[in-house]
């Protein structure tokens, strides 16, 4: 991207910004952002915020290190946790208010794209198996673990996520 992508202003506020300010929102509290790569910039607008902050020293090891950096920030009697996305900008606080409305432990993710991902939700039961996740792994084992645990919610918004400047230019 040449930049921090979560820094991109998309209506009006950084990426990260409305990421945040939908979650807060949709009632999700608290709202921890974990910052990886380039995180003294991306900080800076998230100081604008009321989120709380934790920095991913591991963050280049993958996925997984972020969610149990986040995980690790969350109060200890937390009944659940989501894991959202700065990119995806197409998902609105009223979709994660219904994901929330409709959350029955242990795993809520989104589906899009003939894809399951996030933003998920995932019940305090599941913990232990976000913490034991590999690095570089993400939850998508979990997500794709075929054990039952995990609801579907159709949210095909969720498939427009910027990786490239090109993506960035096509929101519109």
């Amino acid at each position: 991207m040449g930049c921090a992508k979560q820094l991109l202003v998309f209506r009006g506020r950084t990426l990260v910004e409305g990421a945040i300010l939908r979650a807060q929102e949709a009632g999700f509290a608290p709202v921890a952002v974990v910052l990886g790569a380039r995180a003294d910039e991306v900080l800076l607008a998230v100081q604008r915020t009321t989120a709380e902050w934790v920095v991913n020293e591991n963050w280049a090891s993958g996925m997984g290190s972020s969610i149990k950096a986040g995980l690790g920030k969350m109060p200890p009697d937390v009944d659940g946790v989501a894991v959202l996305l700065a990119d995806q900008p197409f998902v609105t606080a009223e979709h994660l208010r219904e994901m929330a409305r409709v959350f029955a432990s242990p795993i809520l993710a989104a589906r899009y794209a003939g894809t399951l991902g996030a933003p998920a939700l995932f019940g305090r039961e599941v913990f232990s198996r976000l913490r034991a996740l590999p690095d570089e792994a993400g939850a998508r084992a979990l997500l794709r673990g075929g054990d039952g645990d995990v609801r579907e919610y159709d949210l095909p918004e969720g498939a427009t996520d910027i990786d490239t400047p090109d993506d960035f230019a096509g929101l519109g």
